[in-house]
């Protein structure tokens, strides 16, 4: 892993990041899903044209004889008898048939508005999804920009930290070198006192010992080295 201090290197980790993360978002991209143009539609309704026929027609009988018919249907009578129970079976199926058609007409209404409905729905929710997709993407476009202004705002905060510590410490310095420089002063000043204080004693006592040695000057040559 490259140092603080590797420039090059720190460039060369940095263009790999950026690399691989537009090739994300590029893959990102790509795999939105799309609204198919020709999205599936409900079945037609139910073919309801023979519906009031059938219901009219499903009865079969004879017609009443009359006029120069009377005589014909007297003399088939003995075959009406014979036949009547097929029409009865005949009609009985055809009214099941027609119930039939009938209760399936209605079903199948309520099934295509169902078709429809759930078409509608997942119609809308595949726009949805599509739609939040794409402010996916968006937002993660978004976030390079972020990213890099959030780094020169913090950058520029510690460029101006840095400058700022820097004057505080160029301040701290300058007031110890004018510490040290007095301090320099004054120790030159004590050693400068001291040195001719020892040289006011040194002559001060080569006075001393030139002078007679009287009662009187003995005692004041005593309190002067006293002193």
């Amino acid at each position: 892993m490259p140092g603080p201090d590797d420039l090059a290197a720190l460039k060369a980790e940095r263009d790999a990041a950026d690399r691989a993360y537009n090739e994300a978002l590029t893959r990102l991209d790509l795999a939105i899903q799309r609204l198919p143009a020709d999205f599936p539609q409900p079945p037609p309704g139910p073919d309801e044209h023979q519906i009031s026929p059938l219901n009219t027609l499903w009865k079969v009988g004879v017609p009443a004889a009359g006029g120069r018919f009377k005589t014909a249907f007297r003399r088939l009578s003995a075959i009406r008898r014979t036949v009547g129970a097929l029409f009865e079976q005949q009609q009985a199926f055809n009214a099941a048939v027609v119930d039939h058609i009938n209760r399936n007409v209605q079903a199948a209404r309520e099934t295509r508005a169902s078709i429809d409905s759930t078409l509608t729905v997942l119609h809308d929710t595949i726009a949805e999804l599509v739609r939040f997709q794409s402010l996916l993407v968006v937002f993660l476009q978004q976030i390079t920009p972020y990213v890099d202004t959030r780094d020169r705002d913090v950058a520029g905060l510690l460029r101006g930290l840095s400058g700022a510590i820097n004057a505080v410490a160029d301040e701290v310095l300058k007031r110890s070198d004018a510490t040290l420089a007095r301090d320099r002063r004054h120790d030159l000043r004590v050693a400068d006192v001291e040195s001719a204080l020892a040289d006011v004693r040194a002559r001060i006592d080569e006075v001393s010992r030139t002078l007679p040695r009287g009662p009187d000057n003995a005692q004041a040559a005593e309190k002067r080295s006293l002193k």
